[in-house]
């Protein structure tokens, strides 16, 4: 063959090989992994839960140094990610870059900013907690090899504590009073719960060894506690109030949603008004001319009796399972189902789905935990637990939780292309785009319904709804709080007026916003989806086909809802919410 010819052909193929991948494409990868093992690296426990493991040993470094530094590299890549030329990039690739750019931005805000580290004890209990309890509950490695790693971690927690003594100055109250709660937690989670973890382990020597790094450091948590209690919280006067510049900032790097602040609040006046009308209809259906929240609170008292909530909520995620799969919702993964089990011994939350993340290399053993009433609790005590079991409001949490909503869309992340849109970048209150994540599956909740499940029962709407309304509250107490509108006071108002919850989870919602000041995420991004769909189904018209819509978006991965915008709707330029 003459050589000209020969190079031709070559030359061809190469150009053939590299269409579908742009010669940045290795590039951009390469600095999403640099970037990841950084980031894990500096917040080992918020990496952990998202299946990256490569610092599972280590806690994270509040030290001056190691906030300057984070500070600094985080600039550096805002700045290279910027120099990566979007038309050299995939589609996927320009929405990751986009992604990408906002989390550094909500990182920065966080810490040159506001500066958390400073004013938030909860940081420091929670880098510890939730690093070990992660180690303590996935089973992402053998036992022995997470047992070492926690050695390991405990002896990095005078580093920890040190650096919190030496950071928090005049931290707002509430802060202080519960990063003194949560490291008590801490020091009871290492002094009990760490050998129930382990307990089935043989081999008893490194299980001694976990005791004796355990009780080398208990005392010192304990002693920073009494610290906080004592010193901290009687003199704490600083405010936890971020400002509106500063929560519109945080609403843009988190969600890439550049909506006004006074018009997500019009937006969610509108739609509280609109949900008590629907939930006002729902109860009329069920017991016309009573009075709405009593006919709730009936609907509450309808629950499983002592013992029997797990095997309820086996039920119902089976029910929901068959649905989704027979109402063509989505396809669901051959071979896999969600397992319901009793909460751990040492994990009694309410309720929690450990899905297995993303990017764990093996898929981990996921789990919907449940936790039932306990035997020893007055009895007044195990009624109010358990109506938060109400077989209505169990079955919108299933929906939430597990099918069709975290579980399911764990296990089409898997296919997620690249790696920016299978994570959790951050852990409350760090940047993380909830709209994609906490959006799904609020979505997800009155979906189900909205496709026929239940067969219309208004009490099962009835629980959608009251979700749905504190899911609104939550978007205007964030920002009515942080932008000095209301109190907490108001705020608790909200919930209890507004959305029909008692006192004591009121105040804890209202407490939240302190926090969180963007959890009205949940709702944007619900909001968003509907949106997206009704977007998506004039656009596709006949074409439109609920279960590929459904099946693109959990594919597409946790991301804010901008860019599933232009992942189904390229070169989308209208409002994301409305």
């Amino acid at each position: 063959m003459n050589p000209s010819i020969r190079t031709l052909i070559a030359v061809l193929c190469l150009t053939l090989l590299g269409a579908g991948r742009p010669p940045q494409s290795t590039d951009f990868a390469r600095f999403v992994d640099r970037y990841l093992d950084d980031f894990a690296r500096r917040h080992p426990s918020i990496a952990a839960g998202n299946g990256i493991h490569q610092h599972d040993d280590k806690l994270d470094d509040f030290s001056a140094p190691a906030i300057r530094a984070e500070i600094a590299a985080l600039k550096r890549d805002r700045q290279r990610l910027q120099a990566f030329n979007p038309k050299s990039l995939t589609a996927d690739e320009r929405v990751d870059r986009r992604i990408l750019t906002g989390v550094i931005d909500g990182w920065l805000l966080e810490q040159e900013t506001l500066e958390n580290w400073r004013r938030n004890p909860m940081l420091y209990a929670s880098a510890l907690t939730d690093g070990v309890h992660n180690l303590m509950a996935m089973e992402s490695n053998p036992a022995p090899v997470r047992m070492r790693r926690i050695i390991s971690k405990l002896g990095q927690v005078p580093a920890l504590l040190a650096s919190a003594r030496a950071n928090v100055a005049n931290p707002p109250r509430i802060f202080a009073e519960r990063g003194a709660s949560m490291m008590r937690g801490a020091s009871g989670m290492l002094g009990k719960d760490l050998d129930l973890a382990f307990a089935s382990d043989p081999n008893v020597a490194l299980r001694d060894s976990l005791r004796r790094a355990a009780k080398s450091v208990i005392p010192l948590i304990d002693a920073y506690a009494t610290y906080l209690e004592r010193e901290v919280v009687p003199t704490a006067t600083g405010d936890f109030t971020v400002g509106a510049a500063n929560l519109s900032r945080r609403y843009l790097a988190e969600e890439l949603i550049d909506t006004p602040l006074e018009t997500m609040v019009a937006i969610g006046e509108r739609a509280l008004a609109q949900s008590q009308s629907e939930f006002r209809d729902a109860a009329a259906k069920l017991a016309p001319g009573r009075d709405p929240q009593e006919v709730w609170g009936e609907v509450r008292r309808d629950h499983p009796k002592m013992g029997g909530v797990v095997e309820a909520t086996r039920k119902i995620v089976d029910s929901l399972t068959a649905f989704v799969s027979s109402r063509g919702i989505a396809a669901l993964p051959p071979g896999e189902r969600v397992i319901v089990e009793p909460a751990k011994p040492f994990d009694l939350g309410f309720a929690s789905m450990h899905a297995s993340p993303p990017l764990e290399k093996i898929p981990v053993r996921s789990v919907f935990y449940i936790t039932d009433a306990n035997p020893a609790m007055a009895p007044a005590d195990q009624a109010a637990w358990l109506e938060r079991y109400n077989y209505a409001s169990l079955s919108n949490l299933a929906a939430h939780e597990a099918m069709p909503g975290h579980w399911l869309h764990s296990t089409y992340m898997r296919r997620t292309p690249g790696k920016v849109r299978r994570i959790w970048i951050g852990l409350n209150p760090f940047p993380q785009p909830s709209s994609g994540q906490d959006g799904w599956a609020h979505y997800a909740e009155q979906m189900v319904l909205d496709e026929g499940f239940g067969g219309g029962d208004p009490r099962q709407r009835l629980a959608q709804l009251s979700d749905a309304l504190t899911r609104i509250c939550r978007l205007l107490s964030g920002i009515k709080v942080h932008t000095k509108q209301w109190t907490l006071a108001d705020a608790q108002q909200c919930f209890e007026k507004e959305a029909y919850i008692a006192e004591p989870a009121a105040r804890r919602e209202a407490e939240r916003a302190t926090y969180d000041p963007t959890y009205g995420g949940y709702f944007l991004g619900k909001r968003g989806v509907l949106k997206l769909r009704a977007d998506y189904t004039a656009k596709q018209g006949a074409n439109f086909n609920l279960r590929a819509f459904h099946e693109r978006l959990m594919t597409n991965g946790i991301a804010p809802i901008w860019a599933h915008r232009q992942l189904l709707l390229p070169g989308d330029k209208s409002a994301i919410i409305e």
